[in-house]
């Protein structure tokens, strides 16, 4: 199948577009925990449900990806664009916390398609030179999508109230989806239809056996560690900000867009480092300094100024966002050609079990300690997720693919 660069570029932007909804969706409540609070007497618990919930649906990764590798990654993505934004839409017409709760409901089974779809769209239109740059500009579309949600829903809020911030982000995101299912190719479909049939039978069981082996067990547990990291980060900056810094709300808020623009830039030049260094190595060594640099802001000297806090994160966001693109290239090669939608669905489902019990766990933590605790956490997990990419063991996809399957 011939791609053009025209192509390459065209599909890399369409799809980084949508990871940028995506995870923009997944932190539009944290910015409104103070109109929420007021309005429904929301506690920090309440909150991590309510951001766990919405990774909820991201556990049917690995079913959505057998459908990726039945029908096409082109209309999982669309449709996945379209629902992930009606679920947040559907939130601002809530009228109790279980009417918030619903809505992340359903965003959530909309952001069970993106890693799937979007990986999918990605290997079929990149080549082995500009790899570790494709997953680094869609990863640096789901961080700058981190960084506009506090500014943009917050913003909004402020301005109007809260529903219409919902409202507004929501629509937003269906007018996205339909300008993608209009414009954008279907190259993975193209490529299903030139490969030899799949024997995958159709079942859970029969799609682990086509992509299971023991580096992609260590790449979920690695998963699962990173995310619950992240998602500590992302959910109680602002928490720590102003109980244990005792600087203003908004300068948490800020730190939380400083963390996130740190990681922008760090995924970029994660993408240039990917494709010219073991990606192992640069895992393991971003993620210790991302856990120490952690651990220093928790423990170390308060900062007293809005500039300290707001850079402090912003290193530990850039060292963090080195990772990613070493990150997807180990699971690109722990993936079988002709099974993308399911290798991938099956890996980032470790995302989606720390995203699900992350939150709330760490909720759970700071309600019953201190924020400070739950950042020495936050810490601990960074430090796992590199132990666990330091045991695992590089290798080609050619040599993944001639090796015997995890399956039975």
């Amino acid at each position: 199948m011939n791609i053009t660069r025209r192509d390459w570029r065209y599909t890399v932007c369409v799809v980084t577009g949508g990871h940028f909804l995506s995870h923009f969706y997944l932190l539009t409540f944290p910015p409104l925990v103070g109109p929420l609070r007021a309005e429904f007497g929301l506690s920090n618990t309440g909150l991590g449900v309510l951001v766990s919930v919405i990774s909820l649906g991201l556990l049917l990764q690995l079913p959505v990806g057998q459908l990726v590798d039945r029908v096409g990654a082109k209309r999982v993505f669309v449709a996945g664009v379209a629902l992930t934004a009606a679920g947040v839409g559907l939130a601002g017409f809530a009228t109790s916390y279980l009417g918030l709760v619903a809505g992340a409901v359903v965003s959530g089974v909309g952001q069970s398609a993106f890693h799937p779809a979007d990986y999918s769209l990605l290997d079929a239109v990149t080549g082995e030179g500009n790899e570790g740059k494709s997953f680094g500009v869609h990863t640096f579309g789901a961080y700058a999508g981190f960084a506009a949600a506090p500014v943009v829903v917050g913003g909004i809020a402020l301005r109007a109230d809260w529903r219409i911030a919902l409202l507004s982000v929501g629509g937003a995101g269906v007018l996205y989806a339909a300008v993608a299912a209009l414009t954008l190719d279907s190259p993975y479909r193209r490529q299903l239809a030139a490969a030899p049939a799949s024997d995958d039978g159709g079942t859970i069981r029969d799609a682990l056996s086509t992509v299971w082996s023991p580096p992609v067990l260590l790449l979920l547990c690695f998963f699962v560690a990173l995310t619950m990291a992240s998602k500590g980060v992302q959910t109680f900056t602002a928490v720590l900000v102003s109980t244990v810094y005792g600087l203003p709300e908004s300068v948490g808020n800020l730190t939380l867009t400083g963390f996130f623009a740190g990681a922008s830039v760090g995924i970029l030049t994660g993408g240039v480092v990917a494709d010219r260094f073991d990606p192992r190595r640069t895992i393991v060594s971003a993620l210790a300094v991302s856990g120490a640099g952690t651990l220093a802001l928790t423990l170390g000297p308060v900062p007293s100024h809005p500039v300290a806090s707001v850079g402090g994160f912003a290193v530990i966001g850039f060292v963090m966002g080195l990772a990613y693109p070493s990150r997807d290239r180990l699971v690109s090669r722990y993936t079988p050609s002709g099974s993308t939608g399911k290798g991938f669905g099956l890996i980032f489902t470790g995302a989606s079990v720390g995203g699900l019990v992350g939150p709330a766990l760490l909720g759970g933590v700071t309600d019953a300690t201190t924020v400070t605790v739950t950042f020495v956490l936050v810490a601990a997990f960074f430090l796992a997720a590199g132990f666990v990419a330091f045991a695992l063991r590089w290798q080609s996809r050619s040599a993944v693919e001639a090796a015997p399957s995890g399956g039975d």
